[in-house]
């Protein structure tokens, strides 16, 4: 029987989708006789819906942090799984209907979901003998929260092996849990000479490359963090990316800089894997694909005032294995590039760190897994 793969996200900020797109390119390369799909539930969802779920979020993450903290949390407590079906039961009746038909038209075989939304449909769809698919779950962060837990999934891919071991205490087969790492797309999981690297983008050797990239849903602004880093007193060269803000890209460019401090400032660019490979440490919020793909390039992280919720999740992950460390504010932020980049500084052994920790080949993984089903 030809096997049809069928990749479900949600564009619930960039990770799910960035997470998707990776298994697409990879099934592509590795397994293109899988014929892969990509679809995005909120691709299909009432434009209403969409706009206020980015509003909301970014509302809390900007003015009420603690408020989103503790809403994440709320859904991670007790009566979990009566938590989630009411949830994921109004996604399906009001919001998943045209989803629901999309699947239905590309008949799949397997199935790979980046979020859990897009879930709710599939088991809708799989309890009314509409779809005879296998369904596999993909995390995209280094923490299980119970709204991952989706009891009609065949099988679940996941970072670690913590977050097994939580599955299984939860009640799961362990069988059916698969510690992959988080995808990453193929150019991250490409060795690339550091020398090499930095000179296609017209850097030196003589001191370190620290890249930040700025994020849609980021409090402190990447003019701020730059400026924390000119401030530092450390020497080095400064990758600043602010994506497809103009406004924040003509603010950095008119930014002046001390001797032994170069600034190199981009807008949208494609070329993130060859910036990583350059680089001595990313400043960045603590998103979980970001993570991923930094660990990838072992590349050591500051993660900057994370969000309470998955965010702090992530950033702790990052320090318990040595491969980051966490600042809250500017000066906090000045004191951790001292403690890295300076005289006898970390950064060696953090990206040693890193290295240890990242899965480039997560993807590659997880695609070999279907394809052998």
């Amino acid at each position: 029987m030809k096997k049809k793969l069928l990749i479900l996200s949600a564009a619930v900020g960039g990770g799910h989708k960035t997470a998707a797109h990776a298994l697409l390119e990879t099934c592509r390369i590795a397994r293109p006789e899988l014929d892969p799909v990509w679809l995005d539930s909120f691709d299909y969802c009432p434009r209403f819906y969409c706009r206020a779920y980015h509003g909301t979020y970014q509302l809390l993450a900007d003015h009420l942090p603690h408020l989103y903290g503790w809403c994440y949390d709320a859904g991670d407590r007790d009566k979990r799984k009566m938590r989630r079906s009411v949830v994921l039961n109004f996604f399906d009746r009001c919001l998943l209907r045209r989803f629901k038909r999309r699947i239905e038209q590309e008949k799949p075989t397997h199935i790979l979901c980046t979020h859990f939304q897009p879930v709710a449909a599939v088991e809708a769809l799989r309890k009314a003998g509409r779809l005879d698919a296998q369904v596999g779950v993909v995390g995209c962060d280094f923490y299980l929260h119970s709204f991952w837990e989706a009891p009609g999934a065949d099988f679940f891919c996941v970072a670690t092996e913590e977050i097994k071991e939580i599955f299984i205490e939860r009640g799961f087969d362990p069988a059916r849990v698969h510690v992959t790492g988080i995808p990453v797309a193929p150019e991250f999981s490409r060795e690339t000479d550091r020398a090499q690297a930095r000179r296609n983008l017209g850097l030196h050797d003589d001191s370190p490359v620290v890249l930040t990239m700025a994020s849609g849903w980021q409090k402190v602004g990447s003019e701020d963090i730059v400026l924390a880093l000119i401030e530092s007193g450390v020497d080095m060269q400064i990758l600043a990316v602010a994506g497809k803000n103009e406004s924040a890209l003509e603010r950095l460019q008119a930014l002046e800089t001390p001797p032994g401090v170069d600034l190199h400032a981009f807008g949208f660019v494609n070329n993130i894997a060859e910036m990583m490979s350059a680089g001595d440490l990313l400043v960045a919020k603590a998103g979980g694909l970001t993570m991923v793909e930094a660990l990838a390039k072992s590349l050591p992280i500051i993660a900057m005032n994370p969000v309470p919720g998955q965010e702090v999740h992530n950033a702790h992950y990052l320090m318990e294995r040595g491969a980051g460390l966490m600042a809250l504010n500017r000066v906090s932020l000045k004191v951790k590039l001292r403690e890295v980049l300076g005289e006898n500084g970390r950064a060696e052994f953090m990206r040693e760190r890193a290295r240890a920790a990242g899965c480039p080949g997560a993807a590659f993984d997880i695609v070999e897994l279907i394809a052998r089903m």
